[in-house]
């Protein structure tokens, strides 16, 4: 993210100067995921929002650890992963990590980081239409993969108990988002853990902010039902906590109304 609080133009990227991480951004004119856009971001750098050297990106990375009501889980997703900085933290407490990417050398920095790191699996794909076919991507990426718990049938149970979103969705359209939150309910499982984490400044291009995409999440799991209001919907989550920092939202959403303290008998 940027040191500078008015851009983060897609967490950095070269060519405009309200960007992200005090650089230059690119104009994109559209809400939905360019291939192009982030193709120019990687082409000569391989830390485009300065992940290993800003504060700013350490400091939010310890943030979401921190918030994490688990100590650890047992199978986890990243979607939007990048060059696998963050992933490198998360899979310290996954017993099995899927991390996915759009972009093809993001995905390749991140298997290299991540290459003694075997519980770890990085496919490339655009989010949310890899959301899919996610099994068949994980065999073809990985054909030795055990790839079961994808397997889908009524009597199966959701198969991630963390889901984490960060840095990502304000690159998507509207509709796109929508299909994220209905592939959430699907596949978090009971007593699992939501982490969105969004940057809160303007990016150049793009229509959503990540104070939009939070409202959206909000309303999605976080609204009551009531039968005088259509537009109300069932609270499928518990929001376990919110950060509200002045550069960037946090929120922990559990499938589980139970709080840390309760899950250790402390109350």
């Amino acid at each position: 993210m940027s040191d500078t609080p008015n851009s983060r133009t897609s967490t950095d990227t070269p060519l405009s100067t309200n960007s992200k991480a005090g650089k230059t951004s690119l104009i994109h004119d559209s809400d939905s995921y360019s291939e192009s856009y982030f193709d120019k971001l990687y082409s000569d750098n391989s830390d485009p929002w300065h992940y290993q050297t800003h504060w700013y990106e350490q400091r939010k990375r310890d943030m979401c650890l921190a918030v994490l009501p688990q100590a650890t889980y047992k199978n986890a997703i990243e979607l939007g992963c990048g060059n696998g900085v963050f992933s490198e933290l998360l899979a310290r407490r996954c017993q099995d990590l899927i991390s996915i990417d759009g972009n093809n050398k993001a995905v390749q920095l991140a298997k290299q980081r991540l290459a003694d790191a075997t519980h770890v699996r990085v496919v490339q794909g655009i989010i949310p239409s890899i959301l899919s076919t996610l099994r068949q991507a994980l065999l073809q990426a990985y054909p030795s993969s055990n790839a079961s718990l994808l397997d889908h049938s009524p009597a199966k149970q959701p198969p991630f108990d963390l889901i984490v979103i960060s840095e990502i969705l304000y690159y998507l359209s509207p509709n796109d988002i929508d299909t994220i939150i209905a592939w959430i309910r699907q596949n978090l499982a009971k007593g699992g853990t939501l982490l969105c984490c969004h940057w809160r400044y303007a990016i150049d291009g793009f229509a959503m902010t990540g104070e939009r995409v939070h409202q959206r999440l909000q309303q999605a799991f976080g609204l009551v039902h009531s039968a005088n209001d259509e537009e109300s919907h069932i609270a499928t989550f518990h929001h376990q906590s919110q950060t509200v920092d002045s550069d960037f939202l946090l929120d922990i959403w559990q499938n589980s109304p139970k709080s840390v303290a309760m899950q250790e008998n402390l109350v």
